[in-house]
């Protein structure tokens, strides 16, 4: 089983100084969290903080959470791509789309940005309980992935399939159903990329993962990693499903 990428979105569940004590007991299992490739998203004003107590850390990268569609000027309270050195951003989050009323243009030029200006991001995609029901999935994905660039171009590109329902509600996809998906993401970034593109797009799951699914999950031939919420900003539990996974 290939090793998988553990991307840690914190979104608000730590502070500034719960992100250090939590960056403090990663130091303090070196052994552990050298073994994976883990990308963490804390909070906007932990980010330094995180950034300075991973630096011994070449596997673990550090990213934005979410960012505005300008990189710079009159926007109280926003904050650009370019307001930390970052690895990546997250785009598209079932949160922005629902809670901030985000479309798929706006999330465009969000996704633009991080492409041209730190050459990666991560993009969530996922259909909502109702259009699950209605047997939109495929419609639905295929609409969100329309605003994807005509080339990479060397650039990275993390496509995160989240279901709207199971974000939160404890509810995992069947394994079934995610290789479904995943395989329909698959084929339609054949169709748009070309061979040389396709090596700096990853595929991830997200959607309720914790210590109980991720294992099972892993076997999924076509995922690449998990974006992982409430539980990656559990110390213990997001130890636990590292160690699942050795």
């Amino acid at each position: 089983m290939n090793k998988k990428i553990f991307a840690a979105n914190w979104k608000m569940y730590l502070n500034s100084n719960e992100s250090r004590e939590f960056m403090l007991k990663v130091n303090a299992n070196k052994d552990l969290f050298s073994e994976f490739d883990i990308m963490i998203f804390p909070s906007h004003t932990a980010i330094s903080i995180v950034q300075d107590l991973a630096k011994e850390f070449d596997n673990i990268k550090i990213g934005m959470q979410d960012c505005d569609v300008l990189t710079s000027g009159a926007v109280t309270g926003s904050n650009s791509i370019t307001s930390h050195k970052v690895d990546s951003c997250i785009v598209g989050h079932s949160e922005r789309r629902t809670i901030f009323n985000e479309n798929d243009e706006l999330i465009k030029k969000k996704l633009n940005n991080c492409l041209d200006k730190i050459g990666s991001a991560i993009l969530c995609v996922g259909e909502t309980l109702d259009e699950k029901e209605e047997k939109k999935t495929f419609e639905v994905i295929k609409k969100q992935l329309s605003i994807l660039p005509d080339q990479i171009r060397g650039k990275n590109l993390d496509i995160a399939y989240e279901p709207v329902w199971a974000i939160g509600t404890g509810l995992v996809a069947s394994k079934q159903y995610i290789e479904d998906v995943l395989s329909y993401i698959n084929n339609l970034i054949k169709e748009l990329y070309s061979v040389e593109d396709r090596p700096n797009i990853r595929l991830f799951y997200g959607g309720s993962v914790d210590e109980n699914s991720v294992e099972e999950l892993s076997s999924i031939a076509l995922l690449d990693g998990f974006l992982i919420g409430s539980a990656s900003a559990d110390f213990e539990k997001f130890k636990n499903m590292l160690n699942k996974m050795r």
